[in-house]
C-alpha cells in the first residue's frame, strides 16, 4: 500500500510540475499552406528586446486580433508585429514556397536566408533592427540552410554550388559553405568548397574552440575525406575523426551543432559515430567521438542555456523510453522539459532568459493551441531522472504536521543525512532551500502562501525523495 501511495505521489508531482513549464505565444502562428507552414529559424535582437521569427506562415495570432505578416513576424514578450522589410518578393512575400531557414544577429544587424524551392530561386540579405533599413547580399542556386559568424566573417552553409551578386550577373562556382566579403555582394569560396549536389548539403556552422565546424550530409571538404562533419582552421579543411556515418552511404545526415562545456555535439538523423552508436547526437571532444545516452532517431536543434544543453527534435526514440521533443541535459544527466511541443522541434533560441522552441507543431501538451511556437521556462523542476529513482529506493521519511501552518517538520528514519531540503510550490518553482544536515529538521513555512507544496530531500548517497504537503 505504502509503495502505492508513493507512486501516486510521483504522478501527482509530475502532473503539477509540468503543468505550466510550456506557454503558448497568444495564439501562435499560421498559414494557408497548413501542411507545410513552420517555424525554422528564430534570432534574438539584444540590442532592442525582440525575438524575430522567421519561417513559413503569413499569420500571426494576437489578443487583439490576426496580423498578416511575411514568413517573418517579431515578439516583444507579450504581443506579436509584423516587420516590413525588402520589397522584391524573390526574398520577402507571402508566396508559395519562401521559408526563412536561417537568421544571425551582428552588431546592429540581422542577416538571413530565404528559400524558394517553388521558383527555385534563393538569396541573402540583411537589415539593420534601428532602421530596418534593408539589402540583398546574394543569389545563389540551391537551397540555404544555416549563417554564422568566425572571426567577425559571416559563413554561409547549404547544398548551392554557385552565387552571383544580382539577378543580371554571371553564375560563379562555390560549393557548400561561402564568406562573405563584406561589401559588393562578393562572396569567396572556403579552402576549396564542401562537395555538395545531389543529396549532399550543409546544415550547421558552429565555432568550437576558435574553429569552425560545418556539418550536414557530404564525403569531402576541401578535397579531403569528411564523413558529414568537417574543421576549419581559417586555413584549411580537416577530418573530425572518423566523422558520422559510413563511407559511400547517405542514410545519415546531420541538422545541429553546438560548443557546449568543452565539447562539440552534433545532432541529426544518425546510430553511428566512430564506432559508437550514438543515436541523433554525439559528442566529440578534440580526440574522438563518444555516445551520449540519447536515444533519439532525430535531433533538429540544439541550444546552451543556463549552463545547461537542450535539444530539439521529433520526438521518437530508439530505446525504452520516450524522449520529449525538447530534452535538457546538465553534463551528467538528461532531463525532462515535461509534454511541451507536440510536433517536430526544428530551433530553438534563448529570450528574456527563457527558451523558446519553433517546429512543425500546432499544440503543447496535446491540448493548448501553440501555432509553431512555444515558451519554455527553466526555473520549473525537471529532474525526472531523481524522481523515477525514488520508486526504486524508497525510504522512511516523515513529513508533519500535514497540514501546516507554522512550522514543518521533515524526519529521517534511517540514519541517511540530507545534504539539502528544497520545498516547491504547486508549479514546481523553488520557494524554500536549506542545508541543514540533521535527520530531524524544523522549518518555518509562515511566510508561505496556503496551498499545495513538495519537499525535495537530497540525501548524502545521491538518492532524492519527494513528499507533498498543505500550507494551510
Amino acid at each position: 500500500m505504502k509503495r502505492v501511495l508513493l507512486i501516486l505521489l510521483i504522478t501527482t508531482l509530475n502532473e503539477f510540475a509540468f503543468s505550466q513549464q510550456w506557454f503558448p505565444l497568444q495564439d501562435g502562428l499560421s498559414g494557408s499552406d497548413a501542411q507545410n507552414n513552420k517555424v525554422v529559424s528564430m534570432c534574438a535582437d539584444t540590442i532592442n528586446h525582440y525575438l524575430y521569427v522567421g519561417g513559413y506562415f503569413n499569420q500571426c495570432h494576437s489578443d487583439t486580433g490576426i496580423i498578416a505578416v511575411n514568413n517573418l513576424a517579431r515578439w516583444d514578450g507579450n504581443n506579436w508585429s509584423a516587420i516590413s522589410l525588402y520589397s522584391d518578393t524573390i526574398f520577402i512575400g507571402i508566396g508559395y514556397g519562401k521559408t526563412i531557414t536561417s537568421m544571425v544577429l551582428h552588431n546592429n544587424e540581422i542577416y538571413l536566408t530565404v528559400s524558394n524551392d517553388v521558383s527555385s530561386i534563393y538569396g541573402v540579405f540583411k537589415f539593420d533592427v534601428n532602421t530596418f533599413q534593408s539589402s540583398r547580399i546574394g543569389y545563389f542556386n540551391n537551397s540555404l540552410n544555416c549563417l554564422y559568424f568566425y572571426e567577425d566573417t559571416l559563413y554561409l552553409g547549404g547544398a548551392f554550388t554557385q552565387w552571383k551578386q544580382f539577378t543580371a550577373s554571371s553564375w560563379q562556382t562555390g560549393s557548400g559553405v561561402l564568406k562573405w566579403m563584406g561589401s559588393g555582394n562578393q562572396w569567396q569560396q572556403v579552402g576549396g568548397g564542401i562537395a555538395v549536389g545531389g543529396f549532399s548539403e550543409v546544415n550547421a556552422l558552429c565555432v568550437h574552440h576558435n574553429k569552425l565546424y560545418a556539418a550536414g550530409i557530404f564525403e569531402t571538404a576541401g578535397g579531403t575525406y569528411c564523413k558529414n562533419i568537417a574543421c576549419w582552421n581559417d586555413t584549411s579543411w580537416s577530418a573530425v575523426g572518423s566523422g558520422i556515418g559510413f563511407s559511400g552511404q547517405f542514410d545519415c545526415i546531420l541538422h545541429a551543432l553546438v560548443s557546449y562545456k568543452n565539447k562539440l555535439y552534433a545532432g541529426g538523423d544518425f546510430y553511428m559515430s566512430d564506432g559508437y552508436f550514438a543515436n541523433g547526437l554525439g559528442m566529440w571532444n578534440d580526440t574522438a567521438w563518444s555516445a551520449t545516452g540519447v536515444n533519439a532517431t532525430a535531433v533538429y536543434a540544439l541550444k546552451v542555456h543556463g549552463n545547461k544543453l537542450y535539444f530539439g527534435s521529433d520526438g521518437s526514440s530508439l530505446g525504452t523510453w520516450l524522449w520529449d521533443r525538447v530534452t535538457c541535459y546538465d553534463d551528467s544527466v538528461w532531463l525532462s522539459t515535461g509534454t511541451g511541443p507536440t510536433g517536430d522541434v526544428l530551433a530553438l533560441e534563448v529570450f528574456n532568459n527563457d527558451l523558446y522552441a519553433g517546429g512543425v507543431f500546432e499544440t503543447i501538451d496535446s491540448i493548448t493551441n501553440a501555432g509553431f511556437i512555444a515558451r519554455y521556462d527553466p526555473t520549473i523542476i525537471q529532474d525526472t531522472t531523481s524522481i523515477i529513482e525514488v520508486k526504486q529506493n524508497e525510504r522512511e521519511i516523515n513529513v508533519y504536521p500535514n497540514p501546516a501552518n507554522e512550522y514543518l517538520t521533515i524526519q529521517l528514519l534511517n540514519n541517511s543525512l540530507p545534504n539539502e531540503i528544497e520545498i516547491a510550490d504547486a508549479v514546481g518553482r523553488v520557494v524554500m532551500k536549506t542545508e541543514n544536515r540533521k535527520l530531524s529538521i524544523q522549518i518555518n513555512i509562515k511566510n508561505l502562501a496556503a496551498g499545495l507544496y513538495f519537499v525535495k530531500v537530497y540525501l548524502q548517497d545521491g538518492e532524492i525523495q519527494v513528499r507533498k504537503f498543505v500550507k494551510q
